[in-house]
């Protein structure tokens, strides 16, 4: 058995759910549970019940001593406080996470922007910690990017780094649920892609997709059916994909330009659709990116997409500690 002294927990709170792991230092993950979690009450009591999982699952575990928690979550957060300034999804303003996490279990907590603590997890599961650069795009209901630069995570001037997703790709575009507008999360995050194919449906232009979807009253569309119907021959969703491909492309060759990665790593759920999105996308960043940067930079889906937020929120923890 590993020593108390060694092991961590990393938190990923998702949208329906918190994946919770106890892991060693080197990424391990030695105990595992997901618990689900609701956002319709307050901060405090969501938070609370947060709390709670942890100590059940902590409860249930041969592991009973941690050194201390990473926890990711959505939003701009100011990780030296432990507060979530800003969270678009789940609808919190200034909400102390630290601080109210910590009232109800003794365990020092980091709390960082889910998509830093997904790329600090690609860093070390997926390019194993053999470059200096590194880009993490999680394209999920919302897009969010971390940056690893020089070997560490950049954060920028007020930990607000990274927010890929919000990069103004179509001026005037649909507005975002940041507030702004033309965001590439508002085209190729989730919600942008399940807009697309309802507008699709209702024109009558994607029969595949709608047999699909008609085989079942209950039946929701998805980024995984949008795959399946896209695979099965709809020119609808397959039109549907190259677009949002070549979008993707745009916001990698911008990525590229900036930041001139030896690695950009993509996982979420949108990732999961593969070459239907990554060809355009590569071939698009071919043709707006400078050459050497664009030919040198390696874009791969992550092999690990479930395992990112949590290893990554608990060993970035540790970095932040000085003890990794």
């Amino acid at each position: 058995m590993k020593r108390n002294e060694d092991l961590i927990v990393g938190i990923d709170c998702g949208g329906t759910n918190m994946k919770m792991a106890v892991i060693a230092s080197t990424g391990e993950i030695l105990s595992a549970k997901i618990a689900p979690i609701r956002y319709d009450q307050s901060p405090e009591k969501v938070i609370q019940k947060m709390a709670q999982n942890l100590k059940d699952f902590l409860k249930g575990s041969k592991f009973k001593k941690v050194r201390g928690v990473g926890i990711g979550i959505a939003g701009d957060t100011d990780q030296t406080q432990g507060i979530i300034r800003f969270s678009p999804n789940l609808n919190w303003k200034n909400v102390p996470f630290q601080r109210i996490f910590s009232h109800w279990i003794e365990i020092p907590v980091l709390v960082d922007n889910d998509a830093n603590c997904a790329a600090w997890g690609a860093y070390i599961l997926d390019a194993k910690k053999d470059c200096r650069n590194l880009i993490c795009l999680t394209l999920g209901t919302g897009i969010g990017g971390g940056l690893i630069l020089n070997s560490k995570l950049y954060r920028g001037a007020t930990g607000s780094a990274g927010e890929i997703g919000h990069m103004t790709i179509q001026y005037q575009g649909h507005p975002c649920a940041c507030g702004s507008f033309g965001c590439a999360e508002s085209f190729i995050g989730s919600g942008g892609l399940i807009r697309s194919a309802e507008e699709g449906l209702k024109k009558g232009l994607a029969p595949v997709l709608q047999k699909l979807v008609g085989r079942s009253p209950k039946t929701t569309i998805e980024p995984k059916l949008l795959s399946l119907a896209a695979e099965k021959g709809d020119p609808y969703c397959q039109q549907l994909w190259k677009d949002a491909g070549e979008q993707l492309g745009v916001v990698l060759a911008n990525c590229v330009n900036i930041f001139n990665p030896e690695r950009i790593v993509l996982c979420g759920g949108v990732s999961k659709a593969g070459n239907l999105i990554l060809e355009p996308a590569l071939h698009t960043l071919g043709r707006r990116a400078f050459a050497i940067p664009a030919q040198t930079v390696k874009v791969t889906i992550s092999q690990y997409d479930e395992k990112l937020g949590v290893v990554g929120a608990g060993l970035l923890f540790l970095e932040e500690s000085h003890h990794y």
